[in-house]
């Protein structure tokens, strides 16, 4: 809101009570509560409604789309707006092209992310995560995934990488909202192909402490 000079002048406490009232009034169940904040002339609405949670394949198979950089010097990057045609777009390439997602580079040639996910990489075991200076949205699981990490005593990094880091990778993964966290089991790219261990203990303890931060943060009807 203040990068975009939206006005937002509602309280924390006044958003939360309509995300409990829309919980209560729809008896939802296993649900995402999303918020988007809309310019309305000289004003600006905070919209609440509900999003149904997805429910993707076991593990997943990527492709590495270097030909459509994401511009991490665009006024839009890092931000998360309405404007999803380009992802949807991709989306639809991956689809096609029997992949459920495409991972991205930027334009210095760094990974960035999927068209509707963050990415994650194990390799030697440490945790890897391309950096919010690439361009990516700071997702709310990512957050989660990286506190998650802190929690558990898992050694992370948040970084540049080039697209052939995935080519030593051990265990790659998603994050999203509406998915929580999808193991990738192959990538393949112009020049390789690989193959990952889709249950790998560390993603495998990390999934454990993101579904306790749900249970603790989620709101409940008998609340």
């Amino acid at each position: 809101a203040k990068t975009f000079y939206l006005h937002f002048d509602q309280t924390e406490a006044a958003v939360l009570a309509a995300i409990r009232d829309l919980v209560q009034a729809e008896k939802l169940c296993d649900s995402i509560v999303k918020l988007s904040l809309l310019n309305e002339g000289a004003y600006s609405c905070c919209y609440v409604y509900p999003r149904s949670i997805d429910s993707p394949d076991a593990s997943v198979m990527l492709q590495l789309c270097t030909q459509s950089v994401l511009n991490e010097r665009s006024l839009l990057a890092g931000h998360k707006t309405h404007n999803y045609m380009e992802a949807i777009y991709l989306k639809q390439l991956a689809g096609i092209a029997g992949y459920f997602d495409l991972v991205r580079v930027n334009t210095a040639g760094f990974l960035t992310e999927t068209s509707l996910a963050n990415l994650f990489f194990v390799k030697d075991n440490i945790l890897y995560t391309p950096a919010l200076s690439t361009g990516i949205l700071p997702g709310v699981i990512r957050a989660e995934v990286l506190k998650a990490a802190i929690k558990c005593s898992i050694p992370f990094e948040e970084g540049h990488y080039p697209a052939n880091s995935l080519k030593t990778a051990t265990a790659v993964f998603l994050t999203n909202s509406s998915t929580g966290i999808v193991p990738v089991r192959s990538l393949t790219a112009d020049d390789f192909s690989v193959a990952y261990e889709t249950s790998h203990p560390m993603v495998g303890t990390l999934k454990s402490a993101l579904n306790e931060a749900r249970e603790h943060t989620s709101i409940l009807l008998n609340k």
